[in-house]
């Protein structure tokens, strides 16, 4: 087995099959730039080594597949963009989205925040009854992007992403399988071996055809663009929110370990 980052993120090569697990149990496998890097790196290596499929993880016995973004990262008392194009985490969506390979997520816990965002990213998710998804700008406060949120429409119907997005509530597996997040469910005890027979089905067929249909895909996938009024006016409300009252209030309650007083200011 191959490691990367002080063991943070542990890579392994079985024939065509790259997986990187995340093994980050101190901080709830978060994804800090440190944890990011070391995809990155994995995700190199495995380009190398000219992987077929690549399998996303976390350690083995994990609760929680990954608490999403790391908020000590965000400006904590607001005035700047918390999730610009070019910060890490944004960076690895695109990286997995533009990968030649699929990237299979394999989720026997929950997911939160932006970590729903990097399962709906992958191409296929396999995920036991222990699975659940959270995703909670509004939990926070925080003004969550554009792009990020064209991955769940990808993926889940509307109503569902709206009642996820609203409530911050957690999905269960049950209907994340049955709205189609997940491709598969399965009993714990069978989550590597169903995961595994699918990523070694995908590497035996024809990689250069694989490639193509993935790059198909992305480009038929990829959502409409933006009119110059709509951009400016998302954008225009996404600083209403990271320079708000508000979003200070939720990321001091968040580390604070208390329930927010939103006021809508």
């Amino acid at each position: 087995m191959e490691q990367s980052n002080n063991q943070i993120i542990l890579k392994e090569l079985d024939g065509y099959i790259g997986t990187a697990t995340i093994n980050n149990p101190h901080k709830a496998n978060c994804l800090s730039k440190e944890v990011i890097s070391g995809l990155m790196e994995a995700f190199d290596y495995f380009e190398k080594q000219k992987c077929r499929v690549i399998i996303i993880r976390a350690y083995e016995g994990a609760k929680i597949f990954s608490a999403g973004h790391d908020l000590s990262d965000f400006p904590r008392d607001g005035g700047h963009d918390p999730l610009p194009y070019t910060t890490p985490f944004e960076q690895l969506l695109h990286r997995i989205r533009q990968l030649s390979m699929p990237v299979i997520g394999m989720i026997g816990g929950s997911v939160w925040g932006g970590a729903c965002d990097l399962a709906a990213t992958c191409d296929l998710v396999i995920g036991t009854k222990k699975a659940s998804f959270a995703i909670t700008p509004a939990k926070i406060g925080i003004a969550y992007n554009t792009a990020g949120l064209t991955h769940f429409l990808g993926v889940l119907p509307l109503h569902i992403v709206k009642e996820m997005l609203f409530t911050a509530e957690a999905l269960s597996a049950e209907k994340a399988y049955r709205f189609g997040l997940l491709n598969d469910l399965v009993p714990e005890e069978k989550l590597l071996e169903r995961t595994m027979e699918l990523a070694k089905t995908i590497a035996s067929r024809a990689p250069l055809t694989v490639k193509l249909l993935k790059a198909e895909l992305r480009k038929l996938t990829n959502s409409p663009a933006l009119t110059p009024d709509d951009f400016e006016e998302i954008q225009g409300l996404r600083q209403d929110c990271y320079t708000s009252d508000d979003y200070r209030e939720g990321l001091h309650a968040f580390f604070e370990k208390r329930k927010p007083e939103f006021k809508g200011e």
